[in-house]
């Protein structure tokens, strides 16, 4: 992932003939469209950068060829740094003469795709799912497994069969070590420059007049709104009574209640201007009503 970054820095700072630091997503992909083990990476990078005296540069357009020797260059340095075996540097150096136009670095030619909308989706979508969906497969007779999926060459469906023990050890494969990011953030998207990177570009959008273009776009969105959007159910709509639910409760199975709307009442989160006595909305019994109660999270 730092060698990726690594490159394009490089190839960016060398188009614009200044340094500049920009913002890169990094997620780490390790399987193929059949299963197979393919690592790889996707790379979303803001579309300019900042120099070194705090001004914004934007970029509408990359020659693209330029990746594949950045991207070579990068990668066999780094090979050779970790590795270091004689072995790795002759392999290394015959790979220098078989592939003199560099390896692959793919990006779509021409402008840059506009936000990476799409890639920032299918991304989404790739971290939180397995590598081989459940209507992907066909059959399982208890044997053998039988699936299919779209060739990347041929941009056909294609179908495979497989024992049930090489299919499993196909999925299994793609389960990363405990701990480690499958995403990585860089640049002005690195978590510890949140605060520096929001007041530079602030300053820099008052400055120009306009806003920065490819920077960031901030979703002023709530939990309930997104959720909304995403599945067209609303979280807090009870499904029996239809009425509107709070969140009282927040429960985790290790770690037991972590939110308690109960508790930050009476801590006084509200406030006196509410005026909500103790016992309101209380039924006789002195209790919440079940409506309120009745959305509890559990993580």
């Amino acid at each position: 992932m730092k060698c990726g970054v690594a490159m394009l820095s490089d190839a960016l700072s060398w188009f614009k003939k200044v340094q500049l630091e920009a913002g890169y997503v990094v997620v780490l992909e390790t399987a193929g469209r059949a299963g197979h083990w393919n690592p790889h990476l996707h790379i979303l990078m803001t579309s300019g950068g900042v120099t070194p005296q705090q001004k914004w540069r934007e970029v509408d357009y990359f020659p693209f060829t330029v990746l594949h020797k950045k991207w070579q260059y990068h990668l066999f340095t780094m090979l050779k740094q970790q590795v270091g075996t004689r072995a790795l540097k002759d392999k290394i150096d015959a790979l220098w003469r078989k592939y003199a136009q560099g390896l692959v670095a793919y990006l779509e030619e021409g402008k840059v795709p506009a936000g990476g909308e799409g890639l920032a989706y299918y991304l989404a979508k790739y971290v939180v799912s397995p590598p081989i969906s459940l209507r992907r497969i066909l059959s399982y007779d208890g044997q053998k497994v039988r699936y299919w999926y779209n060739d990347h060459k041929t941009k056909q469906r294609q179908e495979e069969e497989v024992s049930a023990l090489t299919f499993i050890g196909r999925m299994v494969q793609h389960i990363l070590p405990k701990g480690f990011h499958r995403i990585r953030y860089y640049g002005l998207h690195a978590t510890c420059k949140a605060k520096k990177v929001k007041g530079v570009l602030t300053a820099l959008m008052v400055a120009l007049g306009r806003l920065l273009r490819g920077t960031y776009r901030i979703a002023a969105r709530t939990y309930r709104a997104r959720v909304l959007a995403s599945t067209g159910r609303d979280p807090l709509r009870c499904t029996r009574c239809g009425g509107e639910m709070i969140l009282w409760q927040v429960w985790h199975p290790r770690y037991g209640v972590v939110y308690d709307e109960l508790r930050e009442i009476k801590r006084g989160r509200y406030g006196p201007r509410r005026g909500i006595p103790p016992d309101a909305g209380a039924n006789g019994d002195g209790e919440k009503p079940m409506r309120q109660l009745a959305l509890t999270g559990l993580l």
